[in-house]
């Protein structure tokens, strides 16, 4: 008879635990939804310097694209993101399409594929509109870069990492022709001459849903890997970053921190 009492008053316990929990977990998803709705509403109503204030800087853009460094920049640089066409889109808006990923949250269900996310104090982490301006804008850059490199790397469809060190510089490209591409410069060597290395067909793993990249090239026993940490713990900021790694017959030799640069 105690058992049964005993497993009862558990029960009742792990149940009210998990109501607490769930009572919780939906407070904060409406927290989230009513942010949201926020931000969309400053967007439609182009409430550009409100808006502003809402975001995380700097605001990364797609390579060769400069990131947005400030409120300021944010401001000249809004009606290339923002167009019509996404502004209509936010019209078909549930609270539904709000996915929650590792403290963020963002547009993905319904009509978005993650065009915004959110962190837990309602600041702007990432905007992902690929508006016509800005796809026009980055074709214009793409095309001004490739037309001073050496002829035998100056083509790719995408920039996908541009890093430096003190003794190297490298790139990341993608392309159709040669999948992954890895190019190398040693120090004191520019662009337009021929690379010190060129490595193609590399692999790419995504490190999760928010950002982060891992590109894998082998070159005969040595192995060029090149991280792109995006997300680390809070207390040691300084796992985050762009990374070179080689390793000789998968035995690690080296590590070097690289300044991204654009």
């Amino acid at each position: 008879m105690k058992k049964a009492i005993l497993l009862a008053f558990l029960l009742l316990i792990t149940t009210s635990i998990f109501a607490q929990e769930d009572a919780t977990i939906k407070e904060i998803h409406n927290d989230r939804n009513k942010e949201f709705r926020h931000i969309i509403k400053l967007i439609k109503e182009d409430k550009v310097n409100e808006l502003s204030k809402l975001v995380m800087y700097p605001l990364k853009r797609q390579n060769p694209l400069p990131n947005i460094a400030n409120s300021k920049e944010f401001i000249a640089y809004y009606p290339i993101v923002f167009d019509e066409e996404f502004k209509k889109k936010l019209n078909l808006y549930n609270d539904s399409d709000v996915f929650e990923h590792d403290g963020m949250y963002g547009l993905v269900g319904g009509p978005f594929a993650g065009d915004i996310w959110m962190d837990d104090d309602g600041k702007i982490g990432g905007i992902n509109i690929n508006s016509k301006k800005e796809i026009a804008l980055r074709k214009q850059l793409t095309k001004s870069i490739q037309s001073k490199m050496h002829p035998s790397v100056n083509y790719w469809e995408d920039n996908l990492i541009v890093g430096k060190s003190q003794n190297l510089l490298i790139r990341v490209d993608y392309s159709e022709k040669y999948g992954i591409r890895y190019v190398s410069w040693s120090k004191g060597r520019l662009t337009s001459e021929k690379p010190d290395l060129i490595l193609y067909h590399g692999k790419d793993e995504a490190q999760g849903t928010m950002g982060g990249w891992t590109y894998t090239f082998k070159n005969g026993d040595w192995t060029y890997i090149v991280d792109d940490v995006q997300m680390c713990a809070d207390d040691n900021p300084s796992d985050c970053g762009l990374f070179l790694r080689l390793l000789y017959k998968g035995n690690a030799k080296s590590t070097v921190r690289l300044k991204e640069i654009k």
